[in-house]
């Protein structure tokens, strides 16, 4: 069943039940009005002939008496205490009678459709003996009136059914062609792999709204993976066509040539060495950016800042024969060592990349650690500083083939950072170099206590 007739089926469906228990309370409640009031009626009439029997000194003409009281098409029945009549008055030929309820003002019985209210009140006899008035009543008038009710409740509820369909079709408009518009758009997304968004009233702001909102959002969010990844596959490939290349072209001249020439061998080996090592490193990074988003363990513990970053020097030094200057304060600080390393690494390893001068790594100490990475290489236009943090983004494409990069490792810093809750500054100029400022909570093992 859709769900424009779902919506038409229970609007109507719980509209009638509340009009048809509506409509029976009122129903039920007018016949008990009508009843009661009728009965006190009849018990005023009832106690206007007890003070008028009270007031006789004999039973002539007692009959005339009760005649003036009897209720129209009733009867009225005296009894005296051996249940003898005394007086039986009716006004229609039909035997009329049943019996009263106890503790009750009056009662109630319908005969033959009608409904009929009798009770009961005692008289002084002029004899002065105490006997009992019986006073039954029909009311005809009230059956007429309830079926008049019934007529007028029923078609009451067939004309409310009349708004409530209009209103249950402006329902559907409002709920379900939104709806449709979504699904019928995801559709044409999924046919024709596009990103295409819904228009928004701005005016408004109901859950409708929100929700092509939201839907905009995650087209817009997909769209961005899309590009990114389509950049990703075309940026990798490349990257991974190059150094393949370059290790098959040597394979196949020590093949030809084989290993007599020691120093074609020589050059053949080293470049396949090379050139496997920037494969290394691209496969690393992208599984690192994978890991990323995954949730990993943190490992807080008490380092001494100044031999931690001595260490990263000597061992960039060792690997790469590059100069790098340290001075650090002689501190404790509280980190996860292997992420900091990390994180490290990535600003240290752009910085040779990028430059052949030295590398100045520099650290301050107040309430949280600042660590500055400088280097006096090519720089980075301003244009290009809001970006390069961004997944795949890269500054120059021909720069970062001869580096090896795709653009991730910042990504990576970006992520690493936030888990260290350390905050990343850039500062650059385009040939005159780069300065990476790096600010860690000083005991940030505090923050990630629970």
């Amino acid at each position: 069943m859709k769900l424009k007739t779902k919506i038409n089926v229970v609007s109507i469906v719980l509209t009638m039940l509340i009009l048809i228990s509506s409509f029976t309370g009122i129903y039920f409640l007018y016949e008990h009005v009508a009843i009661t009031t009728e009965a006190e009626q009849l018990q005023a009439r009832a106690m206007e002939l007890t003070t008028a029997i009270s007031s006789l000194e004999q039973t002539d003409g007692i009959d005339a008496v009760f005649r003036a009281y009897i209720p129209t098409d009733g009867a009225i029945i005296v009894r005296d205490a051996d249940d003898k009549t005394l007086i039986r008055l009716q006004t229609t030929a039909e035997q009329i009678e049943f019996d009263l309820k106890e503790n009750e003002l009056f009662t109630e019985k319908r005969l033959n459709g009608i409904p009929y209210i009798a009770l009961a009140t005692p008289l002084i006899w002029p004899d002065e003996q105490v006997v009992e008035a019986k006073f039954i009543q029909p009311l005809p008038t009230i059956t007429e009136n309830l079926q008049r009710l019934m007529i007028i409740l029923v078609v009451m509820t067939v004309l409310a059914l009349i708004p409530i369909y209009l209103a249950s079709q402006l329902l559907v408009r409002l709920i379900v062609k939104p709806v449709t518009k979504l699904t019928t758009t995801m559709e044409k997304n999924i046919q024709q792999s596009s990103f295409e968004q819904l228009p928004i009233q701005k005016s408004s702001n109901d859950e409708i709204i929100q929700m092509t909102a939201t839907y905009n959002s995650l087209m817009a969010q997909l769209e961005d993976l899309h590009d990114k990844q389509q950049q990703f596959i075309g940026n990798a490939s490349h990257e991974l066509k190059t150094p393949l290349t370059v290790i098959e072209s040597y394979a196949k001249l020590l093949n030809r040539r084989g290993t007599a020439n020691q120093e074609v061998t020589d050059e053949a080996l080293s470049a396949i060495i090379n050139e496997s090592a920037n494969m290394k490193g691209l496969i690393e990074q992208m599984l690192a950016l994978a890991k990323s988003a995954e949730t990993v363990k943190m490992n807080f513990r008490e380092i001494e800042l100044s031999a931690f970053l001595q260490a990263i020097a000597v061992n960039f030094k060792t690997a790469y024969h590059r100069e790098i200057t340290v001075e650090a304060p002689v501190v404790p600080l509280v980190i996860d060592e292997a992420m900091l390393k990390q994180l490290l690494f990535i600003f240290i390893d752009n910085a040779r990349k990028y430059s052949e001068d030295v590398i100045e790594l520099h650290a301050s100490v107040n309430q949280h650690v600042h660590i500055q990475i400088r280097d006096y290489g090519i720089g980075i236009p301003n244009e290009d500083l809001p970006h390069i943090f961004n997944r795949f983004y890269r500054v120059n494409k021909d720069r970062n083939r001869k580096t090896g990069g795709v653009g991730i490792g910042l990504s990576i810093a970006t992520e690493i950072a936030n888990r260290l809750h350390a905050t990343i500054q850039v500062e650059s100029e385009v040939d005159q170099g780069t300065t990476i400022h790096i600010t860690l909570p000083l005991h940030g093992g505090d923050v990630h206590e629970a």
